[in-house]
């Protein structure tokens, strides 16, 4: 019964995917909202009903076919979709073991049961119910009046009342989920053939049963007529309306404001890009005028008496470059400068290696300070062993001989 009732939802809702995605289905035109009084129907039908519960496997299929009556009313919202009220009435015929072990039977199912039990032990049984829905229709075609045919699933949730076999009468209801589809032929202006099959989901204890499957419920064919209701049984297209003149004024609007909106915006652009002249010419004079402080070229010159190398090495040593990096930001202060570096070197060695390592060490701190953000212009020049601060007989001397010092001159 599961899986039967599961199959036909899934079917229900993969033609609905398939009608949402098909460019041949369902691709409406606009139509006119119907009033009120428009586009209802009325459907009456009969046909079979087969009933799965938890004991009714135990039978021939063809002996659990009872009847089936459905009536309904409703109203179609679009061309594709519509709601409706149903009324079913379908008989139930089964098996009931009231011995069973599995399940717990109870008197409402008792007084389901009729006749003589069979080898097996299960008892014939029977009872009706009477199921009421809500449905949401679907069409899954293009809406065309004169169409001979039509597959329209729908899904709905309703109440069941169960009667019961004998004098027990109307037991306790269950809400039901309902699912089906309507295969409709047209017949005439007002009239169309339906072929529906429609399943109801119901709580497994509908029966007098608990216990097993988690759901059960009934099956139903019927065939009967639906009555198209009201003086207008279609629907009618919009009437295309020319917009063409509006959409011309709106379009020379448009377009006009585009303009004045770019003729801005290059103004704005042209105004900005003065501004920032006058901002550079402002700020180059300013700068040329600036230059360094008597004390920050003191700070300069002492930094870089502590600016030292290791013997043989143009490399800065840490301590040094932490020391040259307190005065970055006095030397980015001013463009308008020169920076000349001078490189030394102490006696160890030949004049020749000492002259190129001398070069080596100003060539080195000059690239540290482009690599720091320094603009300004920087001239290096070696000394090799000429200019000695200190002596170079002793170790403490040798190393303050190690040197490169710094001197700006303003432009």
């Amino acid at each position: 019964m599961k899986k039967i009732l599961l199959t036909l939802l899934i079917t229900v809702i993969v033609a609905k995917v398939v009608a949402q995605t098909d460019s041949t289905f369902n691709a409406q035109e606009p139509y006119q909202v119907p009033k009120i009084t428009q586009n209802w129907f009325v459907s009456v039908g009969g046909g079979a009903n087969i009933y799965f519960g938890e004991f009714d496997k135990h039978g021939n299929f063809g002996k659990r076919i009872s009847y089936a009556g459905k009536l309904s009313i409703g109203k179609w919202i679009t061309p594709s979709v519509a709601l409706r009220v149903q009324f079913d009435i379908a008989g139930m015929k089964g098996f009931l073991n009231p011995y069973s072990t599995q399940f717990t039977v109870t008197d409402i199912a008792l007084n389901h049961i009729y006749g003589d039990y069979d080898s097996d032990g299960y008892y014939k049984e029977k009872f009706n119910y009477f199921n009421s829905h809500i449905d949401l229709l679907f069409s899954i075609f293009k809406y065309e009046e004169k169409r001979f045919y039509q597959l329209i699933p729908y899904i709905g949730a309703g109440y069941a009342f169960r009667f019961g076999h004998g004098e027990n009468g109307i037991h306790e209801g269950e809400f039901t989920l309902n699912t089906g589809i309507v295969n409709r032929f047209r017949l005439s202006n007002a009239l169309d053939l339906d072929v529906e099959i429609g399943g109801m989901f119901v709580n497994q204890r509908f029966d007098g049963v608990h216990g097993g499957q988690m759901l059960e419920g009934g099956l139903t064919a019927t065939v009967g007529i639906n009555i198209k209701l009201g003086k207008t049984k279609t629907f009618k297209r919009q009437e295309k309306c020319d917009n063409s003149v509006y959409e011309n004024q709106i379009l020379n609007i448009k377009n006009d404001y585009e303009n004045r909106i770019k003729n801005l915006s290059n103004d704005l652009s042209n105004a900005q890009n003065k501004i920032n002249d006058y901002e550079k010419q402002i700020n180059d004079k300013s700068k040329q005028n600036e230059q360094p402080t008597d004390n920050e070229q003191k700070i300069v010159s002492e930094t870089f008496d502590a600016v030292l190398f290791e013997v043989n090495s143009s490399v800065i040593r840490d301590e040094s470059k932490l020391k040259i990096d307190k005065i970055i930001d006095i030397l980015k202060k001013y463009t308008n400068i020169t920076v000349k570096l001078s490189g030394h070197a102490d006696s160890s060695g030949s004049i020749s290696y000492n002259q190129k390592l001398s070069e080596q060490r100003a060539e080195a701190v000059k690239k540290y300070l482009q690599e720091k953000g320094i603009t300004a212009t920087i001239e290096t020049e070696g000394y090799g062993e000429e200019h000695s601060i200190a002596t170079n007989k002793t170790t403490d001397g040798r190393a303050k001989n190690r040197r490169t010092e710094i001197e700006i001159k303003i432009n």
